[in-house]
């Protein structure tokens, strides 16, 4: 079960849980049964989602958000260490374009900011392309939810 403390501002509340088919496995739904339990006065502003969404016949709401823990990378202060020198240059500015800003990419080498599966697949696809057999070394990983917020 998540912690309240754990739910990020901004984050939107699903309260549909009693008419929605999929909120046993939804992250939305389960942030709004632990802002029910919490036992502490609730915000009087919240992001939610229509609960009309989650009577749809075809289950198929937008904003469905798995509640499945995900294995994030944190740091790559060594990540180009086995890098032959001939290609360090051309990985460095691949694995840059792994991420949607140059700044995420400095946020995730200095640890600052996690690093999502999906951009340690790309990674990982950049040491592929220049020949690597090893696959990339992030300094440490963390299971955590995704927490989609951004829509």
């Amino acid at each position: 079960m998540i912690e309240l403390k754990d739910i990020p501002q901004g984050y939107a509340y699903c309260f549909a849980a009693d008419s929605c088919p999929r909120s046993s496995t939804c992250l939305r739904a389960d942030a709004a049964r632990a802002l029910e339990q919490a036992g502490q006065p609730a915000p009087c502003i919240l992001r939610t989602v229509n609960p009309l969404y989650a009577r749809r016949a075809d289950a198929k709401c937008p904003y469905y958000n798995p509640n499945a823990v995900q294995r994030y990378a944190r740091g790559m202060k060594h990540l180009f260490d086995d890098v032959p020198s001939k290609h360090s240059h051309t990985a460095r500015l691949r694995v840059q374009a792994c991420f949607s800003c140059r700044t995420y990419y400095y946020h995730c080498n200095r640890g600052k900011r996690l690093i999502t599966p999906e951009e340690q697949k790309a990674i990982g696809q950049v040491f592929r392309s220049l020949g690597m057999k090893d696959a990339p070394a992030f300094d440490s990983y963390e299971d955590a939810y995704d927490w989609q917020y951004c829509y």
